[in-house]
């Protein structure tokens, strides 16, 4: 059956089953988690959404600091003041709890309590169809298998006609079917990556981008006058950069890379 065409033809429909399994792996992506039930995530969740963990930790950090309830000591230490903010997330407590003694960011992330929280935030996310679980992850990864059947086919073509002398088409089809093969091999790996987020999150996420999007660091947006909300919106949205603008030196110790996260310097126009 493989050999009853012509090398071109082959080709050809070779090509149509590559768009249609890609179709699959893609459609399978799109649909697999794309309702969500319960409330909209908090800045905290959009920033686990965003970015895991840490940028939700700097989120929660962050809501603590512009409530004056976080001051930076001696040895790179940082310390809660005071109570939290009131109907402050679960997270953002338990980091408060964790810093009722002096401590370094590194043991902040590791303390158990704020381990427990963003647990709890995770698998509320995951309950809630904003984060997908094992089984749906496992349903996009599985999504791809069309992809490397129909590589798997080529890949039969090519090598049963080497070994059995039979031809698999000129030169340029010969070529043309395994870079094909190898692009259908590489493409499906590449798509067994599946993400955490659910296509509702990904839906979520872009809408509030285009809706906050004044606050997009490439931007360069003006931090003076703007209040606690928008800095954390803006963390949440588009990571911890806009920390690095409004308190540049608090977030260098809630592990802000001032090199990797410093917008870049606009390039000025050469002299003539």
């Amino acid at each position: 059956m493989l050999w009853g065409v012509s090398g071109p033809l082959f080709l050809l429909d070779y090509l149509g089953a590559v768009a249609v399994a890609v179709a699959v792996a893609l459609a399978v992506r799109e649909l697999t988690g794309r309702r969500a039930r319960g409330a909209t995530p908090d800045r905290v969740e959009l920033a686990y959404l965003t970015d895991r963990a840490l940028l939700a930790c700097q989120v929660g950090v962050a809501a603590l600091r512009r409530a004056g309830g976080v001051t930076v000591g001696e040895l790179a230490t940082l310390q809660a003041e005071g109570p939290p903010p009131p109907r402050a997330p679960g997270l953002v407590r338990a980091l408060h709890t964790a810093l009722r003694r002096p401590q370094t960011w590194a043991a902040v992330l590791a303390d158990p309590d704020v381990g427990r929280a963003l647990r709890r935030s995770v698998a509320r996310l995951a309950r809630d169809g904003w984060l997908l679980t094992p089984g749906q992850r496992r349903r996009v990864a599985l999504g791809t298998l069309p992809l490397f059947a129909v590589a798997a086919v080529g890949v039969t073509r090519l090598v049963e006609s080497a070994v059995e002398g039979r031809t698999a088409g000129g030169p340029a089809s010969v070529a043309g079917l395994l870079l094909c093969c190898l692009a259908t091999a590489l493409g499906g790996w590449w798509l067994t990556e599946v993400p955490e987020t659910g296509a509702a999150a990904r839906r979520l996420l872009r809408r509030l981008r285009r809706e906050h999007a004044e606050l997009d660091p490439e931007r360069r947006p003006v931090w003076q006058g703007r209040d606690t909300d928008a800095l954390l919106t803006a963390m949440a949205l588009f990571g911890p950069r806009p920390l690095l603008a409004v308190d540049p030196a608090f977030a260098v110790q809630v592990g802000v890379d001032p090199e990797r996260d410093r917008p870049r310097p606009e390039r000025r126009p050469a002299r003539r």
